[in-house]
């Protein structure tokens, strides 16, 4: 499996997720795309469908929110495949309401829970999962190709078009969601100066796949999830001279 680029990506079941394994495996068949879900059964049959058009791709189980479920995909990367090249942190959620808070709950139970379980999908977990395979990460023994590690953010995590009165997203309301994605550039940020000095061998970026129909939106979105694979999957290839510490959507830079 040596000559295999080995690349997981979260959330893949549906969605963002889904086509960005879908093309990834299509535009390079020389990876070994492993499409991660919390679900057993849901990313099971996710993989069988790519892989009934010939694709290489494998489940894995892997919840974003579980240790235990991150320590187990890590042993079973590592006796499968000893090192792992490629990282897209895709999962995460939109909006959250504990199924089970009393009609009466108070407004600040009702924000505390909702941010509190936004974050830890969105910043906690996607924390956890990079920290658990970069052990894996530092063993990619590809010849003339970077790691890379792609966050999957939003333009509505831009503190400059939140500022801007003029900016797209001035006055989007998502509040939980896009302070969990301001928050995750900042979380990519520690990653990309924890590995400033060695550019040429890693390459992280962050990646706004556009407003997509998906399950995260109920399906609202303009763009489709096939187009918001376009730029995960390029930042997923970057070779040495690739960009790294940076914004960006398919149509280009995105500030910070």
């Amino acid at each position: 499996m040596a000559s295999k680029t080995i690349a997981i990506i979260t959330g893949a079941n549906q969605g963002l997720g889904f086509e960005t394994a879908k093309r990834l495996a299509r535009e390079h068949p020389d990876y070994v795309v492993i499409m991660a879900g919390r679900r057993k059964e849901a990313i099971e049959e996710a993989a069988k469908t790519l892989q009934a058009d010939g694709l290489a791709v494998e489940p894995l189980v892997l919840d974003v929110d579980s240790d235990e479920s991150i320590d187990a995909a890590v042993k079973e990367v590592e006796a499968k495949h000893g090192r792992l090249d490629v990282l897209v942190n895709n999962a995460g959620i939109g909006r959250y309401t504990d199924p089970s808070a009393p009609a009466n709950a108070s407004a600040a139970s009702k924000v505390r829970t909702e941010m509190a379980a936004i974050f830890n999908t969105n910043i906690s977990g996607v924390a956890a999962v990079t920290d658990a395979f970069l052990p894996l990460m530092k063993k990619s023994v590809e010849t003339n190709k970077p790691k890379r590690i792609v966050f999957i953010s939003s333009t509505l995590g831009s503190m400059a078009y939140k500022v801007d009165p003029k900016g797209q997203c001035h006055a989007n309301v998502a509040r939980a969601y896009t302070t969990s994605k301001a928050a995750l550039n900042m979380l990519a940020w520690h990653y990309m100066v924890d590995f400033e000095d060695d550019a040429a061998n890693w390459k992280i970026n962050c990646n706004c796949p556009g407003y997509c129909a998906t399950n995260l939106n109920n399906n609202r979105g303009f763009d489709t999830a096939e187009n918001g694979s376009i730029n995960a999957v390029r930042l997923a290839t970057l070779g040495p001279d690739g960009e790294t510490a940076t914004f960006s959507n398919r149509q280009g830079p995105i500030p910070w």
